[in-house]
């Protein structure tokens, strides 16, 4: 049986209050052998967990959790819908506690890392010095790909070395939350990837459901889906 994924998914509103999710996304599950199962903002962890053996939080806008209370939205601010909002938090403390392997991709990634105790940059262009692109400059352009540097130290994945990732965020971490290990950075000292609980939790800072051939990325969702094909095991 193959290992059933779920995904939270976005919030818009266009006319009318509208659950998406880019197709990329469970492109990525079903690619690499496994259900995806799309759950909407409104269903509780505690309901479906049972029936899950894996989770991907998605990227997207900013959270409003991860401002500093007192001050203004960075610039380039722009917020995910309060429902998405509240539902991805309650799925992220969730997670944190359950025995699901994790997958965080760009800005499911920074939501771990808030809610687990660390800090994020609110806009990097105006945080950090870097000539770096790290987001595509006009909607509809090709997203920018850098080189960082992975470290390492998780089971069945490329040695240390140099790798090219794409990039879409002018967001990121800053600090890791107490018990998270870092395991990429590109040259300007953003944090690409991060694991903790023993990595049963993944996070990565690119978007490897844009990237099918990208090496690194498929890598350690291959990992993580080996992961959640153990747990799915272990239920029969």
């Amino acid at each position: 049986m193959k290992p059933r994924i779920g995904l939270n998914c976005d919030i818009k509103h266009s006319g009318r209050l509208r659950s998406r999710i880019a197709v990329t996304y469970h492109e990525l599950v079903s690619r690499h052998g496994a259900t995806p199962l799309v759950i909407p903002p409104g269903v509780a962890p505690q309901e479906v967990a049972p029936i899950l053996d894996g989770v991907v939080l998605i990227g997207g806008y900013d959270y409003r959790c991860g401002l500093i209370e007192g001050e203004a939205e960075p610039e380039r601010f722009v917020a995910v819908h309060p429902r998405r909002e509240q539902a991805d938090l309650l799925w992220a403390n969730f997670l944190l506690k359950s025995n699901l392997p994790v997958f965080g991709i760009c800005g499911g990634f920074q939501l771990l890392n808030i809610v687990s105790g660390g800090t994020i940059y609110g806009d990097l262009e105006s945080e950090v010095d870097s000539t770096i692109a790290h987001r595509a400059q006009q909607p509809g352009e090709e997203l920018p790909n850098h080189e960082i540097s992975w470290f390492g130290g998780l089971p069945a994945v490329p040695e240390p070395g140099l790798y090219q990732v794409n990039s879409s965020h002018h967001q990121s971490i800053k600090e890791l939350a107490p018990g998270w290990q870092l395991l990429a950075q590109s040259k300007d000292g953003i944090i690409e990837a991060a694991h903790a609980m023993e990595c049963r939790i993944v996070g990565v800072q690119w978007h490897p459901e844009e990237a099918p051939e990208e090496p690194l990325g498929n890598k350690l969702f291959q990992g993580f889906i080996h992961s959640c094909r153990d747990l799915a095991a272990r239920r029969i």
